[in-house]
């Protein structure tokens, strides 16, 4: 079948399989596509299943990639923004809403993940005591990593979180509960001619820097002054939290 696409007979082949579906299951208006791959076997539109329909996914990204998904009427799409789901519907029948679909967008989890983190959890709390939003992975056009690959631009560096009003910056010591992995990517070489570890401490050391010619107050927090778990991750026992760091911000509380 794969070689073949662009036989008429061979699209007709599987309409026809999903029309004869649909006669003899009326009460069903939807199914995935891997639910039909016994009929396509069957029939001989394909030769085998692999991977729950990956035959007839085949088929119709090719189609998609041409424009030509029409050829299969009652072929659905929905589209995530890393992968396509691929649904039968019968003709004038709605697909319901499948919840099991993630449509958040990469950025979008990336987003939420953030939040979720230990950091922007304390930092939370430093927003309440300071009673001022901060604003979180602030930069300054004089604050800049090394020259990429190109040797033409650099790249801001971020600050966990600049106050304005209180003229302060919060920075995060690096937590020990590194995986293997994240040890390695520390060994790996930057086109700076350092690793990736030794760049990180030439960063956090210039943003001292920076920050002081600019003459903003500077305060690095600890995780491990904290209660963690066995994982090293915050317990997040508020009122325990609140009382250090109103120690850690007692210069800079109204």
């Amino acid at each position: 079948m794969d070689n073949k696409l662009d036989k008429k007979d061979s699209i007709d082949q599987i309409n026809n399989v999903i029309k004869n579906y649909f006669d003899n299951n009326t009460k069903v208006n939807w199914i995935a596509i891997k639910d039909i791959m016994p009929d396509m076997v069957s029939t001989g539109v394909f030769n085998k299943d692999v991977k729950k329909g990956l035959p007839f996914r085949k088929v119709l990204r090719a189609l998609d990639k041409d424009n030509k998904l029409d050829r299969i009427p009652l072929i659905h799409a929905e589209r995530t923004e890393t992968a396509v789901y691929w649904y039968l519907v019968r003709e004038g029948a709605n697909l319901p809403k499948n919840d099991a679909i993630v449509t958040v967008s990469k950025k979008e989890k990336l987003k939420e993940s953030r939040e979720r983190s230990d950091e922007f959890y304390i930092l939370n709390i430093c927003d309440e005591l300071l009673n001022e939003k901060s604003s979180r992975k602030h930069t300054f056009a004089s604050l800049v990593g090394d020259l990429h690959k190109r040797g033409k631009t650099r790249t801001k560096l971020p600050l966990a979180a600049f106050y304005n009003d209180a003229n302060l910056a919060i920075e995060f010591l690096d937590k020990q509960n590194k995986t293997e992995q994240e040890l390695e990517k520390l060994k790996v070489m930057t086109v700076s001619g350092i690793t990736r570890g030794e760049q990180i401490i030439k960063y956090k050391n210039k943003r001292k820097d920076i920050l002081k010619k600019k003459n903003i107050n500077l305060i690095e927090i600890d995780y491990a002054l904290f209660e963690q778990d066995k994982k090293q991750n915050l317990k997040r026992e508020k009122n325990e939290d609140v009382k250090l760091l109103k120690k850690l911000l007692k210069n800079y509380i109204k």
